[in-house]
């Protein structure tokens, strides 16, 4: 499968975030900012909506900078912390670059007993059928990148807040914007 965006660029791009050391939401337009210049057929620099987002117990506000069938691309971060699971997608992998706060991740089915810690400018993987539990510390921010058949992380993603919190507006918003970019993406074809 061919893949538009590349996780190494992203790095790049979270390793000028870190230098910058911005307050949040200039980071946010520098972020966008940023990635429109790399990828300008896809990514826009004018904002979208802040979704909230609970997935896995995480409980935290994306914003969508890019989607289609085969990758996402998100801005998340949870203001006040959280604590959760990250999900087993067998067919998709994950990509998160930090750009502030702090999380630490542990993996749950192996011998690991200290958990991975994670700053600004580091990186996480979560490898096709891997899962984590993860704690976000108030002020956590990142860009989250995932390549695969997307729609099979999607019951997982969009399953705590309908089922759990019964958040039908975070539901909806999230289920409008990725059909958005899907539909956008498709009609360029």
């Amino acid at each position: 499968m061919k893949y538009i965006i590349d996780p190494e660029v992203l790095a790049k791009i979270c390793d000028e975030v870190v230098r910058q050391n911005q307050e949040t939401e200039l980071m946010f337009q520098f972020i966008r900012r940023r990635l429109s210049e790399e990828y300008p057929e896809i990514i826009s620099i004018e904002p979208r909506c802040w979704i909230g987002s609970r997935a896995g117990g995480i409980l935290g506000k994306m914003t969508l900078l890019y989607g289609s069938m085969s990758e996402y691309l998100i801005i998340f971060g949870c203001p006040v912390g959280s604590q959760g699971y990250s999900g087993r997608y067998n067919f998709v992998e994950i990509w998160d670059f930090f750009v502030a706060g702090e999380t630490s991740t542990c993996d749950l089915e192996s011998n690991q007993s200290i958990p991975v810690i994670y700053k600004p400018g580091d990186r996480g993987f979560l490898a096709k059928g891997q899962s984590l539990t993860c704690e976000m510390k108030a002020g956590t921010w990142m860009i989250e990148y995932g390549r695969g058949p997307i729609f099979t992380a999607l019951p997982f993603a969009l399953m705590d807040s309908l089922m759990s919190s019964v958040e039908l507006k975070s539901f909806s918003l999230t289920i409008k914007e990725y059909t958005y970019f899907v539909l956008a993406n498709l009609l360029k074809k």
